[in-house]
């Protein structure tokens, strides 16, 4: 038996009236889209907001401890991780913003040219039905650390260790390092060795991530979370 064209359901159905339903599909999708990529930014913005003013207040007077500077990593990674998230929506969205310009809108540009898929009316039609995530969580994450949280770990880390040394007297001892980094019972060498390896492991995790196609929103590997929808695009 012959497999069905999906495309022939387009010339069962009236042009102009199937022409809207996808118009205004389209322009919903890219509403969807602006309104979690705001959210996206928002979360960047505090992020950094807040992150200035912590290290403006630590630096402003030499005796204000250093901890305060360890609580800003605390702070980056809540704030990492609903970002992940907030992105993490915001691809669903951005995938069927790029099935209806890849398949749809570049086609009604150039007739001549053919769809990317020719089953990607069934593909949006089932990933409507039963919406999903397009990746995991832990990509999301490695994701955002390589375009914003990373650098900002790297400006926090390298203030602490120059605050540890700076003040309130400026110092080259290793030594005293170790003592200004202790944090109540918790010897300085205990603080110093878990800060670096957080960094070395948030270094890991952000290399180690597939890398996700802005242009395309997905992803450029094989591992993702929806195999079927990798298959079918």
């Amino acid at each position: 038996m012959k497999k069905p064209d999906p495309e022939e359901f387009v010339d069962q159905q009236d042009i102009e009236e199937f022409t809207s339903i996808l118009t205004d599909f389209y322009r919903g999708e890219i509403q969807r889209a602006y309104t979690w990529r705001t959210r996206l930014d928002r979360t960047t913005n505090w992020a950094i907001l807040i992150l200035s003013g912590l290290i403006t207040w630590t630096f402003s007077v030499s005796t204000r401890p250093d901890e305060l500077l360890l609580f800003s990593i605390l702070f980056l990674s809540i704030l990492l991780i609903i970002e992940a998230r907030r992105y993490r929506f915001y691809n669903v969205w951005a995938s069927r913003i790029r099935v209806l310009e890849e398949n749809f809108i570049a086609k009604a540009l150039n007739p001549e040219e053919e769809v990317s898929s020719r089953e990607w009316m069934k593909t949006l039609a089932d990933d409507l039905k039963d919406p999903h995530f397009k990746i995991q969580i832990w990509v999301a994450i490695s994701h955002r650390l390589r375009r914003v949280y990373i650098w900002l770990y790297t400006v926090v880390i390298i203030l602490w260790l120059g605050k540890v040394a700076m003040h309130p007297y400026p110092s080259s001892e290793f030594e005293v390092w170790l003592n200004r980094a202790g944090i109540g019972s918790i010897p300085g060498i205990i603080i110093i060795l878990s800060v670096l390896g957080f960094y070395f492991f948030t270094i890991v995790l952000a290399l180690i991530g597939p890398k996700v196609e802005e242009r395309k929103s997905k992803i450029k590997t094989d591992k993702s979370t929806r195999k079927e929808w990798e298959k079918k695009m």
